[in-house]
């Protein structure tokens, strides 16, 4: 299994709007309903934004996904991702992109990376436990995670 990451460029734009467009993970990830137009005017702001990192997630040589870092300050980070590709659920990669997160952490010098997810998000909790993430916050809807950079 290969799996690595991919600079995100106008193809993988298409790609993410295309996953987002399904139902079923965008309430995952809680993600909202989106035009072209609106997704187009975010590209744009990509190239000047500090906190603000996205790549492509490639699986043996094929798109499936994306994930970043955002809200980045000296300190911390909030790690997000998704595997827009439901035939790759289940197959190891979101293991993997939290490894490539934690590097590109390490490599910012981050001492934390956080991250919200969605109390019904079942799979996705337990890949964060799986990945040494500890719970901060609890709520009906939501779980806050944070995890120490191990250097």
């Amino acid at each position: 299994m290969e799996i690595t990451l991919a600079q995100f460029d106008d193809s993988w734009k298409e790609l993410s709007f295309r996953w987002l467009q399904q139902e079923e993970l965008r309430a995952l990830i809680e993600a909202p309903s989106i035009t072209h137009e609106q997704q187009d005017a975010w590209f744009k702001t990509l190239a000047n934004r500090m906190d603000y990192k996205i790549w492509g997630v490639v699986y043996n040589h094929i798109p499936v996904g994306v994930c970043g870092l955002k809200n980045i300050n000296e300190q911390q980070a909030e790690y997000w991702g998704y595997i827009g590709v439901m035939d790759y659920w289940g197959k190891g990669i979101g293991s993997k992109m939290m490894e490539f997160m934690e590097e590109k952490a390490r490599g910012l010098k981050l001492k934390t990376l956080v991250l919200k997810v969605a109390a019904t998000n079942k799979r996705a909790i337990r890949l964060y436990e799986k990945a040494k993430f500890q719970p901060l916050s609890y709520s009906t809807t939501h779980l806050m995670m944070e995890k120490i950079i191990p250097y």
